[in-house]
């Protein structure tokens, strides 16, 4: 709980910090001298600036685990044998000049790129772009793709709900995981379209790690990658770490029989695997675009139950536990860490509403959904349910699909031979019509 105080005359930096695990206050009176306007309160990071490293950022508190670092291993990428890339694909939503990085790393590694487009994209605007690059690139509108995917519970659960998501991201990576398997691609990378400075070599080693690990992701040095609620986390001075996630990640289709739910946090989902975590490394780099985690109340009210079920069940992972441990009495523990968490962030905020006006927004925003999850945390529970039977459902539909057709007959066996537009390159090193 945060200490609060009258802010309305005096001069102060608040600096905050955990005694005993507890997240709290602490008034410093600053000379007038140092240039602080009166009145104005300023957070963590500032007091790190103006008085030094006067207090070290802390990664967890006892309402939040601010980093999983521990499940990863970290290889350098200058120590991973080299791998081929047989494919990037694209989850494409934002204008199609967005896409220019990835149509030039799939260029420079040699494979083609599959784009999956919607929203402020297009198919033949891809195709036009690759042709300009020379880009061997596969588009596809979502509008005519066909969904050939089974029907998720856990979909069906948070319908028609507050709680229900309204991108398509989930879906394209999933048709990116059986188109991959059709295909025959041993080994595939997927990139976000606002991620960029990907280096080749640096693919090269994620994929040739994957001989060891299921899954290895490249570590983002750009914008932070995190949930609104950590995004305020650390503009208040405390130190936040990252994760790897589906923006930049290689994995081996034919070995992982995960998949993404329709939720935020998807791809955290998708290491889980199920009841036993995935053996995940992290290496290279890459860069996301900076943008504006509070520009939009509603993108951290959408986040809120994948935030709580992603981080609810890597709290497990964290203490040694396995996720078949995430039951009713894990869940009504973790809920009440979690609204302690947001209310204690609300209050470091209150004393200068008119420099935090869209970080109040955005966590009040976030705070009614953790309220009813934690007011009746059956939810949780049930959804942790529901994605393990629909990964068994998940895994029995893949076992029907036929492997090893090749780019070309893999897009007939989708039903996309009809909609996928196809740009091939003069200097591509793969063959499209490969069987």
């Amino acid at each position: 709980m945060l200490l609060r105080r009258d802010c309305s005359t005096k001069t102060y930096l608040d600096q905050l910090f955990v005694i005993g695990g507890r997240l709290l206050r602490r008034e410093v009176l600053l000379p007038d001298d140092r240039g602080v306007q009166s009145g104005r309160v300023l957070l963590g990071h500032d007091v790190r600036r103006l008085l030094g490293t006067a207090q070290r950022p802390l990664h967890s508190s006892r309402h939040h685990h601010a980093s999983h670092r521990s499940l990863l291993e970290a290889v350098k990428s200058d120590d991973a044998p080299n791998g081929l890339v047989e494919a990037i694909f694209v989850p494409a939503a934002r204008p199609v000049q967005s896409l220019r990085p990835a149509m030039r790393l799939a260029s420079d590694i040699g494979c083609v790129l599959v784009v999956l487009c919607s929203r402020k994209v297009k198919a033949d605007q891809v195709q036009a772009l690759a042709a300009e690059m020379d880009a061997f690139v596969v588009a596809m509108d979502m509008d005519d793709v066909k969904n050939v995917l089974p029907v998720f519970e856990t979909s069906e659960v948070v319908a028609g709900s507050r709680y229900e998501r309204s991108t398509d991201l989930s879906l394209k990576r999933n048709l990116a995981l059986m188109l991959s398997r059709i295909a025959g691609w041993e080994r595939v990378f997927l990139l976000d379209d606002d991620i960029e400075d990907v280096e080749p070599s640096d693919v090269s080693a994620a994929a040739g790690l994957l001989d060891s690990f299921d899954a290895v992701g490249l570590k983002n040095m750009g914008y932070p990658d995190n949930s609104v609620v950590c995004h305020v986390y650390r503009e208040l001075g405390f130190k936040q770490d990252q994760f790897v996630g589906a923006g930049g990640l290689a994995i081996a289709p034919g070995k992982m029989r995960s998949f993404f739910p329709d939720i935020y946090n998807e791809d955290w989902l998708f290491l889980l695997g199920g009841a036993r975590w995935l053996r995940v490394a992290e290496t290279g780099k890459m860069y996301q675009r900076k943008f504006n985690p509070f520009a939009d109340a509603e993108r951290a009210q959408s986040e809120e139950l994948g935030d709580c079920l992603a981080e609810g069940l890597y709290w497990l992972l964290d203490e040694g536990r396995p996720v078949i441990q995430a039951d009713l009495t894990h869940w009504r523990h973790f809920l009440r860490q979690r609204e302690q968490f947001i209310d204690g962030l609300l209050e470091s905020l209150e004393c200068e509403p008119e420099h935090n006006g869209d970080m109040i927004s955005s966590l009040t925003a976030a705070k009614g959904p953790c309220e009813g999850l934690r007011a009746d945390p059956i939810l949780c529970h049930l959804y942790v349910h529901l994605w393990r039977s629909d990964l068994v459902r998940w895994r029995n539909f893949l076992s029907d699909v036929p492997t090893g057709l090749g780019l070309e007959k893999a897009l007939v066996e989708m039903g996309w031979s009809g909609v996928a537009r196809v740009q091939e390159s003069t200097a591509a090193a793969v063959i499209l019509y490969s069987a």
